[in-house]
């Protein structure tokens, strides 16, 4: 891999990349090294994959495993958005399609040209999106998201 500007979106997508296809061990136990660097091994990670992305990019996200703490954060601080969603947000979802909670999280490649969300996100597989022991690129309709926290990127 390149080496790339800390703090930057390229730096974030290109760290997220490069994590798909790491899968937890055993399979079935949330155990992997997002949970492990993070001191809360053993419990669902997507979050922590996040987290993780970012500690990697020289970013100080707030760290924790809570999908709806950061979401919070992100709206206390103005960085919350509901529409207009770019590459390298943090993407929050709610898969009953109410869009209320958000149960869980990944970072946002890019848009295809029918308006869906390219994203990479850990904890996840086909048969579970939002425990389901992966890194993978996905593809989700926008009717699941809540909203995204917007990091400030140094462009």
């Amino acid at each position: 891999m390149k080496t790339l500007a800390p703090k930057t979106r390229d730096a974030v997508l290109a760290i997220a990349a490069w994590q798909i296809g790491v899968m937890e061990s055993p399979s079935g136990s949330n155990r992997q090294k997002y949970g492990l660097a993070a001191g809360h091994n053993g419990v669902a990670w997507c979050m922590y994959f996040v987290w993780w992305v970012f500690q990697q990019a020289g970013f100080s996200l707030y760290k924790t495993g809570s999908c709806t703490v950061l979401a919070n954060r992100y709206r206390q601080a103005g960085q919350w958005v509901t529409s207009g969603y770019k590459p390298g947000d943090i993407i929050m979802f709610d898969f009953s399609g109410n869009r209320k909670t958000t149960e869980h999280t990944g970072i946002l490649e890019s848009i295809d040209k029918d308006g869906n969300l390219i994203t990479i996100e850990g904890n996840t597989s086909t048969g579970d999106n939002c425990n389901g022991g992966a890194v993978m690129r996905r593809v989700r309709s926008p009717k699941y998201v809540t909203g995204a926290c917007r990091p400030g990127y140094n462009m």
